[in-house]
């Protein structure tokens, strides 16, 4: 066997893995509501025949795929529900509709939910990038810039202070025009800024090194001190993507560095789901996806499309008119019954070319159709597109508007969640609360409008100095709420106390008058509680001591603070 063959069945076995893991996580729904319908007493004999059945299957798949644990324990479950399910039967001898199922078997299967630890879509995609605690004190996301420095010089001081946002700086130079030679990579940077008169050298060099296919160009960010409509196009003609006045407001151009790095980081993922009876197409169709870099997931079965929408959380939903037995266009009102999917695109991909027809379609409930055939590279573009849409419709509903942090109540969500996966998992966490100090006299000093530049200055950098992995929300004000999976106390101290350290060298100016801010921190042990609510209230607790002993620093959450 050639190494090409190697390498197809391994993908292959990766594919079938990755199959299991999707139809583990809608087993799992389906395992938990099947536990709260135990707790109900609503169960028959015909949920209990098929609950049998589902353990049944995971028993002998699990080990297979890699979850041996999960499947010793579902074979286990299986025979206790088989002895179950006879003894029930004996007893009711048919005279009641629901079964006095015993409690403890809905124990047992949460119990099996906690071993798959799939309960939270994004759980083990969260726990694979978490780094150990030494890479913790680090910047985080490595967010890397390249800063093109001319003669005119309005560049000059900006790789220092960006640098301590948090930022990895890069400078190259620019002379009469022509970028001189660097070992500099522009497609692995997250923005290039340079000053307007160097904006044309600048266009030539991205174009000397295109990034990778279907990979967003990357995004130049213009300084400059012409404010005329003809410099203005001219810098928009060749290819920037913000433009600022000279001298450079600094939090502002972090934040729309901030607002760059994320459309960028984005750009090419996306979460789709495909419904269609034809398996091969199905497939082909998401192996074209993936090799974009999107996630795509095939349904054949329209009978598991609920439980399978629930299990996977798509961004987009592709959907053919015909399935068989079932209507698209009925399957799409009865997805719209539900309010979690009321947001959720629906594209019909069909050959139905109709215009007639598709608008009948698209009353039951869709957004848009495409029509097959299809090539796949239009495929991977109209899904790229429909993805980022959504997920800017995401980002209003689950982001803070001034911050674009966490909201309060997906923060708190996340310091539940992730009690709960360390608890399974048997490793330490950590959750910071951090106030900045002294802010009603910013506000009342400086303004309400240089308090924002405050509270989004602090977030920026948060953002920049914390890992993917980890949680970041505005918790209400001026007050920001933090969760550090994987961490250790005594790194969480150090890396708050580094934060802080940058975030106090930051200065803010207002009408030519500069002022410092620092802020408070308390932080407390996730694992030392049984409860998110009870874990942020140590936060507090300790944020309130470090108050009390002066501000401007971070403590750790004791018994007796």
């Amino acid at each position: 066997m050639d190494n090409q063959q190697q390498d197809y069945i391994s993908d292959r076995l990766n594919v079938l893995r990755l199959r299991f893991i999707e139809r583990l996580r809608g087993e799992l729904a389906y395992l938990s509501d099947f536990a709260d319908q135990v707790r109900k007493g609503h169960v028959d004999e015909l949920a209990l025949n098929d609950c049998r059945q589902r353990l049944h299957k995971l028993a002998g798949s699990g080990g297979t795929f890699g979850f041996p644990s999960l499947g010793e324990f579902a074979r286990d479950l299986e025979k206790r529900l088989k002895r179950e399910q006879k003894a029930l039967a004996a007893e009711s001898d048919g005279q009641f509709d629901f079964l006095p199922v015993d409690e403890n078997i809905a124990d047992q299967l949460e119990l099996l939910i906690g071993i798959a630890d799939l309960d939270n879509p994004l759980s083990t995609e969260r726990e694979r990038s978490v780094q150990p605690d030494e890479e913790l004190v680090s910047h985080g996301m490595l967010v890397r810039l390249i800063v093109v420095l001319d003669a005119t010089d309005q560049l000059k001081a900006l790789p220092d202070e960006l640098q301590k946002y948090g930022f990895s700086v890069e400078t190259i130079e620019s002379r009469e025009g022509v970028l001189l030679a660097s070992s500099a990579d522009p497609c692995n940077a997250a923005a290039v800024l340079c000053s307007d008169a160097s904006i044309e050298g600048v266009a030539r060099w991205l174009e000397a090194h295109p990034r990778g296919a279907y990979q967003p160009p990357v995004p130049v960010v213009c300084i400059g001190q012409a404010e005329n409509f003809d410099r203005r196009y001219h810098v928009a003609q060749h290819g920037a993507r913000a433009f600022m006045s000279a001298p450079v407001d600094l939090p502002e151009l972090v934040e729309r560095l901030e607002t760059l790095v994320q459309e960028l980081a984005a750009g090419t993922k996306g979460r789709v789901m495909i419904v269609d009876d034809d398996r091969e197409l199905a497939e082909h169709y998401c192996l074209v996806l993936k090799s974009a870099g999107i996630e795509a997931h095939a349904v054949s079965d329209p009978l598991t499309l609920l439980s399978e929408l629930y299990a996977f959380e798509p961004e987009l939903l592709l959907m053919d008119i015909e399935l068989g037995a079932h209507s698209g266009v009925i399957l799409a009102r009865m997805i719209r019954f539900h309010a979690r999917w009321l947001s959720l695109p629906i594209v019909y991909l069909s050959s139905e070319d109709d215009p007639e027809r598709q608008l009948r379609a698209l009353s039951g409930g869709a957004d848009e159709f495409l029509v097959k055939p299809i090539s796949e590279d239009y495929l991977i573009r109209a899904v790229q597109m429909r993805c980022h849409r959504a997920r800017q419709l995401s980002e209003l509903m689950n982001r803070d508007s001034l911050t674009r942090l966490l909201k309060h109540s997906v923060i708190k969500q996340e310091v539940e969640r992730e009690r709960q996966r360390c608890t399974r998992g048997d490793y330490s966490s950590v959750a910071v609360l951090l106030d900045i100090d002294h802010f009603k006299q910013v506000n009342d000093t400086w303004g309400h409008a240089q308090g924002d530049v405050v509270i989004r200055t602090l977030a920026n950098l948060l953002r920049n100095r914390l890992r993917e992995s980890d949680a970041i929300g505005r918790y209400g004000g001026e007050e920001f709420l933090v969760v550090l999976p994987h961490c250790e106390p005594s790194a969480a101290l150090r890396l708050m106390s580094g934060i802080l350290e940058s975030f106090s060298e930051l200065e803010f100016s207002s009408e030519e008058e500069v002022f410092h801010v620092t802020f408070s921190a308390g932080v407390a042990k996730i694992n030392d509680f049984s409860a998110g609510d009870q874990i942020i209230e140590a936060a507090d607790k300790a944020l309130y001591e470090r108050k009390r002993n002066g501000r401007n620093g971070v403590t750790l959450y004791t018994d007796n603070a």
